[in-house]
C-alpha cells in the first residue's frame, strides 16, 4: 500500500455496548456493578441516593455469597469480547479493499470500560459506531447511547457517534435466529418454546404508565413476529411457543407473564418438556443463567432445558458484519 492510499485510508471504531456485569465474586465488583445499574435506572425511575447506596451494598454481599456458593461467574462481559473480536476479524476481510481502517472495542454501560470513556479514547477518528447489544430499544439501552452521541462535541468536523440500534424488527436477524433456534432446540410432541426477554415495568408503583420509553411494544412486536416466523416454519415441531419475561422486583408492576407463571401455564396444559431460548438478549448473564434457572427450578415441568443466547455464534457475527458495513457504506461521503 502507497503513501497517498495511507493517508486517505479512514479511521474507524466500532464500539459494541452491552449492559456488563460482575465476572468475579468480589464484593467490590459486584458492589460496583450494581452502583452503576441503579444510578443508569435512576435517570428515569425514583430510586434516591441512599436506597441506592444500601442495595448496592446488600447486593454486593448477596453476589458475592451467591456466586462464591454456586461456583458462578457471569460470562456476558466475557462474551461481549469474544463478540468484538469476532466481528473484527470478519470487518477486516470486508473494509480492508475499502481503504477503511476498522477498530471493535467492547464497552459496557455498568462495568469497566465505560462507553464513554471508550468514546472518548477513540474520538479522533472519523467515524464512531456505537453499537446496541440489545435487540430492544428503550432508554436504558439504544436510548442512552443515542443521549450520548447527542452530547459529544464534534472533533475537527467529525460528526457525533452514530447509533446503531433497531435489531428488533430487523428481518435477517430474525432468520438468523430460526436458523440458530432449530439445531439446538429439542423439539417434539408435548414439547413447547418459551421466548424470554428482559422485562420492563408496565405500571409504576402509583399506576401510572411509565413516562420513560420501556421498550414495550417493540419487545411485543419482536416477540410475536419471532413466535409466528417459528410456528409457519417447516422445521418447527414445538406444540407450543409462548413468550415470557424475566422481571424484577421493583419500581411497580412488570410484564406479564413471567417466565414462572409461563411454565406453570404450560405444566397445566400437561407439557412436561421445555426448551427456554432467551431471545431478548444478544449474550448470557446472571439473568439468563441464575435467576432464569432460579424460576424453572420452582417449576413442576419435567424437563427444561436452556437454549443458549446467540452469543459469538459464527452466523451472529457475520450479521452484525453485513449490518456496520451497510452503515458505513451509507455515512461515506
Amino acid at each position: 500500500m502507497n503513501i497517498n492510499a495511507l493517508v486517505m485510508m479512514k479511521r474507524i471504531a466500532v464500539i459494541l455496548v452491552a449492559h456488563g456485569e460482575a465476572e468475579t465474586d468480589s464484593f467490590f465488583e459486584n458492589f460496583s456493578m450494581i452502583r452503576h445499574t441503579l444510578a443508569h435506572a435512576a435517570e428515569v425511575m425514583k430510586l434516591p441516593r441512599p436506597l441506592q447506596l444500601v442495595a448496592s451494598l446488600v447486593g454486593g454481599v448477596k453476589n458475592r455469597v451467591t456466586f462464591r456458593a454456586q461456583q458462578y461467574r457471569s460470562p456476558q462481559n466475557r462474551i461481549t469480547r469474544q463478540q468484538a473480536s469476532l466481528l473484527q476479524e470478519k470487518l477486516n476481510r470486508v473494509m480492508i479493499p475499502h481503504q477503511t481502517n476498522i477498530e471493535v472495542y467492547s464497552a459496557f454501560h455498568t462495568t469497566p470500560p465505560f462507553v464513554k470513556d471508550i468514546v472518548a479514547q477513540t474520538s479522533s477518528h472519523d467515524l464512531q459506531l456505537l453499537v446496541s447489544m440489545s435487540p430492544i430499544d428503550n432508554r436504558l439501552t439504544s436510548g442512552n447511547l443515542l443521549q450520548l452521541s447527542s452530547q459529544c462535541a464534534p472533533v475537527n468536523g467529525r460528526r457525533c457517534p452514530v447509533v446503531v440500534h433497531g435489531f428488533w424488527k430487523d428481518a435477517e436477524l430474525r432468520k438468523v435466529y430460526l436458523d440458530y433456534l432449530f439445531p439446538h432446540g429439542k423439539s417434539g410432541n408435548g414439547s413447547a418454546l418459551v421466548l424470554t426477554f428482559h422485562g420492563t415495568l408496565v405500571k409504576d408503583t402509583k399506576g401510572d404508565i411509565p413516562t420513560f420509553h420501556t421498550g414495550l411494544k417493540e419487545m411485543q412486536e419482536m416477540g410475536s413476529t419471532l413466535r409466528h416466523a417459528i410456528l409457519m416454519d417447516p422445521r418447527n415441531s414445538y406444540e407450543a411457543v409462548e413468550i415470557a419475561y424475566l422481571n424484577h422486583d421493583v419500581g411497580g408492576t412488570w410484564t406479564k407473564p413471567s417466565l414462572a407463571e409461563s411454565l406453570k401455564a404450560l405444566s397445566s396444559r400437561g407439557i412436561g418438556d421445555v426448551d427456554i431460548f432467551s431471545c431478548g438478549y444478544f449474550s448470557d448473564g446472571t439473568e439468563t443463567i441464575l435467576h432464569a434457572q432460579k424460576e424453572a427450578a420452582a417449576s413442576s415441568v419435567k424437563t427444561i432445558r436452556f437454549l443458549p443466547c446467540i452469543n459469538d455464534s459464527e452466523a451472529f457475527a457475520d450479521f452484525l458484519a453485513d449490518k456496520i458495513a451497510a452503515v458505513v457504506a451509507s455515512e461515506s461521503p
